[in-house]
């Protein structure tokens, strides 16, 4: 159960000559800028753009984002982002990362709950292959946490955001260890600081087999001092019944429920928070932001049934012991904002606090091991997982002649903790003596240092080359202690690991303007995942180790890296009624970090072992017309192992886990203006993804995800500041498996928990806006 420790990367002599001109030249940038830039390189550097006005395309509203930590639009950005903004996740609906997860070509969120999300992009499935962002502050830093490693990626509250942006392929130069596989960016709208605003929004649905839902969204923007100081403030609160029921566990049969008492509808979410900013600008040049933002999420249950004896049709949970769950979130950010010249600088500092803490029902697996009790009893398992981390970044950007540049630093200071208690049952005794049946907690402590930046030189006319490297430095220290008859009633003693780590990742480009409207570019971008320390082998392992080759116990993990290469497209047409982008992607994934199990000493450990290359495309069109909005994305993807070690998990040619081959979603919007001051509109969303595999195990009973579809409607209609809707969410009540969830404990391999989304749901919501 190690983690972190990445090993020392030596530095290729030319990605330290790619550094050094990025730095010399950033550093050039800022000191010698005496003019300002022209107004058109402001406009595009520094502030939103409006779109064209010249185009007759006005209905296709122009996207802009932050990728690249300037403000750009989405047709001049060369590389692959997806954006969904904030008035198209209120007509679909989405409520969380999975319902995003399904509007978005090539990301796949694998979710046991609400709140318990793992993020996929491009095929790269594992830990921590994605970064997740809320404007400029990582939600996660480095492993994220060693006792929930796994479903750790939370849900925030989508009510007042400007946009999602997800980033494919790795961000490394930008954003660090944790972009392997790319970013997914949550932008939240700021403060006004001219108009006044009130926003009220109530929902309220009805679950097929289940209860009552109802949320509650509120928001004031309010400027204090106009053009000078304004204040905006967001709460929400949502109540969600559930739609799986719990029975008790027969005691004589682990496998089967007794008939009663029964728990309706056990899994229940009851979600409330809030955010507030406050923004001071006292001069055009400067600007000072504060905000918080607070969540707190309560679960009655895990959003899983039990097969056997549950099914689909008949979603039941078997159960002797509750298993709420908490999951707290604060996080407080200083950004400050200053043009000098013609340099527009960034400083963002920010805290995060978040903790997580459940209860799981480990009864049956503990009969299963030691049926010699005769029974089944109580055995609840105690869990809680949490993370306090500190983060800086400061950047500059700026413009001169035919060079674009971008400088930043970067660092964190992220605590994680964590802990596992198995208390002995009582009737358990007489064979465990005094011993806890497991007991584990740690903690950890990732310090990580980065110099980063990019340069886009325009080469010739339409022509721009972009040449990228991030220097990273972590020191890691690591604190683990284990004891209990699940650890062979042996005490392993608390023991301090530290470790150090570096490295540079470079990221180059070529750009090419066809026309006004089509851009092509071509990427290479090296991406890595943190590594970690590995807590000492006992003696019995050497044989072990000496057949997969290693002939000294290793100490450490180190990062897995891959190279991306890709070609893509951004094109409109149509008079810019018609968006169509798409890329086509090679990655090839080397020292791929895998859990081995050496078979004679029955010791597991990470290590880095084969490779793997994913390839696919991705394709996104989307039309715009007076009455008629249509959209369609579409993802291939082909991930598999290429190489492998005897007790690593997989085979060469296995697809990777969690990784469909195929994905997409397709929507159709239609609105009519009924009145002067009434219009209404219809519209329906349809998802699609493939069957996954779970495992390497094609024998395991948690080896295969069944694909899914789903199908959204909604009918809108908008009187003056009164907005309103009816929808019928998954409107042909299609069950999906959405996860087989590992347990904390120990797995049973004769039942499953299976994660199912929510069945159909009918419901109305109505908003008001001044």
């Amino acid at each position: 159960m190690g983690h972190h420790m990445p090993s020392l990367i030596a530095l290729r002599s030319s990605r330290a000559a790619c550094w050094v001109l990025i730095v010399g030249a950033s550093l050039n940038l800022q000191m010698l800028l005496a003019e300002p830039a022209t107004a058109a390189e402001a406009s595009v550097a520094q502030t939103p753009s409006s779109p064209n006005e010249d185009s007759k395309g006005a209905n296709l509203e122009e996207i802009v984002v932050t990728a690249r930590k300037v403000t750009e639009r989405l047709q001049e950005v060369p590389m692959s982002i997806a954006v969904v903004n904030g008035e198209t996740l209120e007509r679909t609906g989405a409520t969380n990362l999975s319902d995003l997860g399904r509007q978005v070509a090539g990301l796949t969120v694998v979710s046991a709950a609400p709140g318990q999300n793992v993020i996929t992009l491009r095929g790269l499935s594992g830990n921590n292959t994605v970064g997740f962002y809320i404007d400029d502050t990582p939600v996660t830093v480095g492993i994220g946490n060693a006792v929930q490693p796994t479903n750790f990626d939370m849900d925030p509250a989508l009510f007042d955001l400007s946009r999602v942006e997800v980033l494919r392929g790795p961000q490394g130069t930008l954003y660090g260890a944790g972009s392997f596989g790319g970013t997914v960016r949550y932008i939240t709208n700021q403060p006004d600081l001219r108009e006044t605003r009130l926003s009220v929004k109530t929902t309220l649905s009805a679950t097929e087999d289940g209860g009552f839902n109802q949320e509650v969204d509120g928001l004031v923007n309010q400027p204090l001092i106009p053009g000078h100081l304004a204040v905006r403030a967001m709460a929400f609160e949502r109540a969600y019944e559930g739609y799986i029921d719990r029975y008790p566990t027969d005691p004589l049969n682990y496998l089967a429920v007794q008939s009663g008492p029964v728990v309706h509808n056990i899994n229940t979410e009851r979600t409330y928070g809030g955010r507030v900013q406050l923004e001071a600008k006292p001069v055009d040049e400067f600007s000072a932001t504060v905000s918080g933002y607070f969540q707190n999420m309560h679960l009655g249950a895990p959003f899983t049934f039990d097969e056997p004896p549950g099914t689909f049709d008949d979603p039941i949970q078997s159960r002797l012991v509750s298993e709420p769950s908490t999951d707290r979130f604060a996080l407080a950010d200083l950004t400050l904002q200053a043009d000098i010249q013609a340099v527009h600088l960034i400083s963002s500092t920010s805290y995060t606090d978040r903790q997580v803490h459940n209860i799981e029902d480990d009864s049956k697996v503990l009969f299963y091991f030691f049926p010699q009790v005769g029974q089944v009893y109580p055995a609840p398992l105690y869990s809680g997982a949490g993370n306090h981390n500190f983060i800086e970044e400061i950047r500059a950007t700026g413009t001169l002649g035919r060079v674009h540049a971008l400088a930043g630093f970067f660092y964190a200071h992220a605590v994680a903790f964590g802990y596992l208690n198995w208390p002995t049952p009582t009737q358990y005794v007489p064979i465990f003596g005094n011993e806890p049946t497991y007991e584990n907690w740690n903690d950890f402590l990732d310090v990580q240092k980065a110099l980063f930046g990019e340069l886009d030189v325009d080469l010739l006319p339409g022509l721009q080359a972009t040449v990228g490297a991030r220097e990273y430095r972590q020191s890691q220290r690591y604190t683990l202690y284990i004891n209990g008859v699940v650890n062979g009633s042996v005490e392993t003693p608390s023991t301090t690991l530290s470790s150090d780590a570096r490295g540079t990742t470079p990221k180059y480009g070529l750009s090419y303007r066809v026309s006004p409207d089509i851009l092509t570019y071509a990427t290479a971008a090296e991406g890595y995942r943190e590594g970690g320390p590995l807590y000492p082998f006992p003696s019995t392992c050497a044989e072990d180790l000496a057949n997969i080759g290693l002939a000294t116990a290793p100490t450490d993990f180190q990062p897995d890296t891959i190279w991306n290469y890709e070609l893509g497209a951004k094109t409109q047409w149509l008079d810019h009624y018609l968006t169509v982008n798409g890329d086509i992607y090679y990655i090839d994934w080397k020292n791929i970090q895998q859990n081995v199990t050496l078979p004679t000493c029955g010791f597991g450990f990470t290590g880095n072992f084969g490779t793997a290359s994913s390839k696919g495309t991705e394709l996104e069109i989307d039309y715009a017309g007076s009455n008629v909005k249509l959209s369609l994305g579409v993802a291939y993807n082909e991930a598999k192992l290429t190489s492998t070690v005897p007790g690593a998990a997989g085979q060469v040619g296995q697809m990777l886990e969690y990784a469909p081959r195929w994905a997409g979603s397709a929507s159709a919007e239609y609105g009519h203006a009924l009145s002067a001051s009434t219009s209404g509109y219809v519209r329906a969303d349809f998802s699609s993804t493939s069957h996954v595999n779970a495992n390497y195990n094609a024998q395991s009973i948690y080896y295969n995800v069944a694909g899914y579809s789903l199908l959204n409607l909604r009918v809108g209609l908008t009187r003056n500041s009164w907005t309103g809707g009816f929808f019928i969410n998954n409107a042909l009540d299609k069950p999906a498996e959405t996860e087989l969830p590992l347990a904390n404990g120990i797995d049973l391999p004769t039942q499953r928990r299976i994660a199912m989304n929510r069945p159909r749901t009918i419901g109305i919501d109505i908003r008001f806006d001044r």
